[in-house]
């Protein structure tokens, strides 16, 4: 009768355990892009809809306005209140703020958490968005990071 050992050796485990560190070394950082990436794409879209409010103001009053409340849309703060008597707007993610040059106008997307996922990201990324080229560029700390990663 022969004595027959069922499992696993040792080295076949050690190489499982190898092959799923490998893949999360790789996998986690992508993650991590990926959620900060979202986020960014939700700063784009309150772009879409500042830059919308303030062709309309433009062909309204004739000038480009700085003040949320000016413009005819709303945008919640973090804490759900309407960003309508300031000049900056804290959200969740960001805190936005409008400023004027000439006649054109700039919004600025100030990170305003760290984000904890990636400390990549943590160096206080600004994203600044021009309102009548409609570029974006980044800037402060983790402008780099910021160029590199999240603006496409």
């Amino acid at each position: 009768m022969k004595n027959v050992k069922k499992g696993f050796t040792l080295i076949e485990l050690l190489v499982v355990v190898l092959i799923i560190g490998i893949l999360a070394s790789i996998a986690i950082p992508q993650y991590f892009k990926v959620v900060e990436k979202s986020r960014v794409s939700e700063a784009q879209n309150i772009f879409t809809s500042i830059r919308a409010a303030q062709e309309r103001a433009l062909a309204r009053n004739g000038v480009y306005t700085n003040n949320f409340g000016t413009m005819d849309i709303t945008l919640k703060d973090k804490n759900g209140g309407d960003c309508t008597t300031a000049a900056a707007c804290p959200m969740k993610y960001y805190s936005f703020t409008m400023a004027l040059a000439g006649t054109s106008y700039t919004v600025t997307a100030t990170r305003t958490t760290p984000p904890a996922v990636a400390a990549r990201y943590n160096g206080g990324y600004s994203i600044i968005y021009n309102g009548t080229t409609g570029d974006m560029t980044c800037g402060g700390a983790g402008a780099a990071n910021c160029t590199l990663d999240l603006i496409d």
